[in-house]
């Protein structure tokens, strides 16, 4: 009987280039998931909430994330200098710089 399953050496490696490898496919997510939602990650930003809100400071994600599921985009938690919302309360997005 031929065993099939493969095996991993860690021995060979000290895990830093997967890691590495796994950070840069989080961000080119993320660089994806902005491009197409039209958004600022990582600049500074003017947004209005909903309610008359007006945060200033740079957007980001709450919660780095590698996947968004399309019908979630709706929930999507971002903040501007700690300060939490979801993307469906935000009226406006400005960049500033």
């Amino acid at each position: 009987m031929v065993n099939m399953q493969g095996q991993l050496n860690f021995e060979e490696s000290d895990g830093q280039e997967g890691y590495a490898n796994w950070l840069a496919g989080r961000r080119v997510a993320v660089e994806e998931l902005a491009h197409r939602m039209h958004l600022p990650l990582g600049h500074q930003v003017e947004v209005w909430l909903r309610g008359g809100i007006r945060l200033r400071g740079k957007l980001r994600l709450r919660e780095e994330v590698l996947f968004i599921e399309e019908e979630r985009v709706r929930h999507l938690e971002m903040q501007v200098d700690n300060v939490p919302f979801t993307y469906r309360e935000m009226e406006s997005c400005v960049r500033l710089d």
